[in-house]
């Protein structure tokens, strides 16, 4: 069946027929911060409050300098700001810049309905965007959680298949929440968004064989650019084919994707998961059952061998043996377990370049064991079995969302602005991660981003 614009469309539950992409074009569009949920806006401001914090500390790697120095060097200056540097670039450049600082440490925020993670790509292109289109605080947010709804319901349609083929979501999925988050700032028609949504989708691109590299970070980066780059052209009349979700050879069907639009109703971004250590989010549960028995008195020089159970999925991305760098170290599930046993610490100071080689981690390292569940449990099975003393075991699954409640997102708050603090504060120091702080929790209400953007400019 296709509609008047000659694009393939899918009749819906209430019999009404429209393309794939203006399915999901249409339950976005539409969103203004005010109208939102409480709990959704409060959400909103801590993923920001999560990302800022870590592309501020993450804009002093490698990875992040390099490609500022790049940018820098092609581009003069432009409308929008960068994360650790005074100076300004044009949207696109910045939103490179700042999704790669962004993802650099791997500590950013996480959504199982998307595949990948939303924060770290979608706030980049909402903070370019909405300087180059002077939006106010919660007209970027509106535009934020545009772009993050976006990238879940398309992870949904792509479906685990997608990941599995070697696909990294952050970079596939996310340049289309990216684009999406541009359009929302770009106060774009219906027509626009859909052909922002398919000039971002084909040039969307990220693998997996990348992870413990530079180039991951980058994804992130690309795909910040990439939105803002498609919704900028669309909105000068450059064409797309309409429906590059539900075409034929189009982003579903080409890239594996397998699943379905979701009912109606429900905010994806209430899901979204923070990470507590700065590795990959795959290795999470295995380091909270090892920190759980830690707690209970297990002691790493009595541990004769560790035995991780893992979803066999995780074997394809954070199974490096004998990492050699701080980027393969977060992606060493051996690795990390002999942190989580010998200092139980697995915050940013820990993936250090000496981390790798150390002798104590090293000997724990040897004595951690991987295998695949054989079941679907999304949980790791922890057991360790020491020198004297029965076998300790534990089993974890930290991909369970927490229930939006009050008291729960009061204590999440708590939890990120430590976490922020702790990252940023030695860096900059108290009275400007203070005004940082103060700037991200403004937001709600803020007139303009000047704030955010001289905070984040050190």
């Amino acid at each position: 069946m296709r509609g008047d614009d000659g694009a393939p469309v899918t009749v819906l539950g209430d019999a009404t027929p429209r393309s794939l992409t203006r399915a999901v074009v249409d339950r976005v569009r539409p969103l203004r911060f005010d109208l939102m949920p409480e709990p959704v806006r409060r959400t909103a401001v801590h993923c920001v409050l999560d990302v800022v914090g870590v592309a501020v500390v993450g804009s002093t790697t490698p990875p992040a300098t390099l490609v500022r120095a790049e940018m820098f060097d092609e581009r003069s200056s432009g409308p929008a700001g960068v994360v650790g540097d005074p100076r300004r670039l044009p949207a696109a450049a910045a939103a490179l810049v700042n999704g790669t600082a962004a993802h650099a440490l791997d500590f950013d925020d996480v959504s199982a309905a998307m595949g990948g993670h939303p924060s770290t790509v979608v706030l980049p292109a909402a903070l370019a965007a909405a300087e180059r289109h002077g939006l106010d605080g919660p007209e970027m947010l509106a535009a934020f959680v545009a772009g993050v709804e976006t990238a879940c319901l398309v992870g949904r349609l792509m479906g685990p298949e997608h990941y599995a083929r070697g696909f990294h979501t952050t970079a596939t999925v996310g340049a289309v929440g990216a684009a999406a988050t541009a359009a929302h700032a770009a106060a774009l028609d219906e027509d626009g968004w859909c052909r922002a949504l398919g000039i971002a989708a084909t040039r969307a691109a990220g693998l997996k064989s990348m992870f413990g590299t530079m180039t991951k970070p980058l994804h992130a980066g690309f795909a910040a650019e990439t939105g803002v780059r498609a919704a900028s052209l669309a909105a000068r009349g450059f064409t797309a084919h309409r429906d590059v979700l539900g075409a034929e050879q189009g982003f579903r069907e080409v890239l594996g994707g397998t699943g379905v639009l979701p009912p109606e109703g429900a905010f994806d971004i209430l899901d979204v998961l923070f990470k507590r250590h700065a590795s990959c989010f795959l290795t999470h549960s295995s380091v909270e059952g090892l920190l759980r028995l830690r707690e209970q008195g297990l002691r790493a020089d009595e541990v004769e061998a560790v035995r991780l159970r893992v979803p066999p999925g995780h074997l394809r991305v954070c199974a490096i043996p004998d990492p050699t760098t701080p980027l393969e170290a977060k992606f060493s599930l051996r690795h990390t377990a002999a942190l989580a046993l010998v200092t139980g610490d697995l915050s940013e100071r820990s993936f250090t370049a000496e981390s790798p080689a150390d002798p104590r981690l090293a000997a724990v390292r040897e004595r951690v064991d991987i295998v695949a569940r054989a079941d679907d449990s999304p949980a790791t099975e922890v057991r360790v079995r020491r020198r004297h003393g029965p076998e300790l075991v534990a089993e974890v699954d930290v991909s369970v969302p927490d229930p939006a409640t009050p008291s729960e997102l009061d204590r999440r708050e708590v939890v990120l602005r430590r976490k922020l603090l702790g990252l940023v504060e030695p860096h900059v120091g108290a009275d400007r991660t203070a005004r940082m702080l103060t700037a991200i929790e403004g937001l709600p209400t803020a007139r303009t981003l000047d704030d955010l953007r001289a905070a984040v400019a050190v």
